[in-house]
């Protein structure tokens, strides 16, 4: 015998339920505020170069101490925790340099894909494994790899100067490293 009706059980569920819709709602609410402050940063930062704009910290550089200041505010209204408040910041950052919408998780992220790439025999391709693509004549996967790479990263500074031309061929190449990057 059950301690508990089908009624209750399916309240608690359809609670729940709803309860998940609205958490996903919030953070879309919040992501897309987070989103038009970086928007508003891209517009303030106008022609000048993405690592010219971001140099210095929030104590020399006012766009740092701005976005600082602003997930600062957040912690002392109580929307949020000093860990989330940095965690955040951090990733706003992370989106207005590589041009990707804002997610709390972009650090993860980026912290996933700097662990390395995995070559088809499992080797690690970062640059602690390969230091230098090979010779047209003698190469491997991990150097191929790195070499994509190292060509996307310098397809996503031409795009961010302002080259919208190379997103096709950005996209290509990071489709490329992700697929010589995956064990068959």
């Amino acid at each position: 015998m059950s301690m508990f009706t089908k009624s209750v059980v399916t309240t608690t569920i359809t609670a729940f339920t709803e309860a998940l819709r609205i958490d996903g709602q919030a953070a879309d609410k919040r992501n897309a505020a987070i989103q038009k402050t970086i928007d508003f940063m891209v517009v303030k930062r106008g022609t000048q170069a993405t690592k010219d704009f971001l140099k210095g910290n929030s104590i020399t550089n006012p766009a740092r101490a701005a976005v600082k200041q602003l997930f600062d505010t957040l912690v002392e209204k109580n929307l949020i925790s000093v860990q989330t408040g940095k965690i955040y910041a951090t990733n706003f950052w992370i989106a207005f340099q590589d041009n990707v919408p804002f997610s709390p998780a972009l650090s993860n992220q980026k912290s996933q894909a700097k662990k390395g790439a995995q070559t088809g025999n499992g080797l690690s391709a970062d640059k602690a494994v390969v230091t230098k693509a090979g010779k047209v004549e003698t190469t491997d996967r991990a150097a191929l790899v790195q070499t994509l790479t190292k060509a996307f990263e310098q397809s996503q500074i031409l795009i961010k100067s302002g080259d919208s031309q190379l997103t096709l061929i950005a996209s290509t190449l990071e489709q490329l490293v992700n697929e010589l990057s995956a064990p068959f």
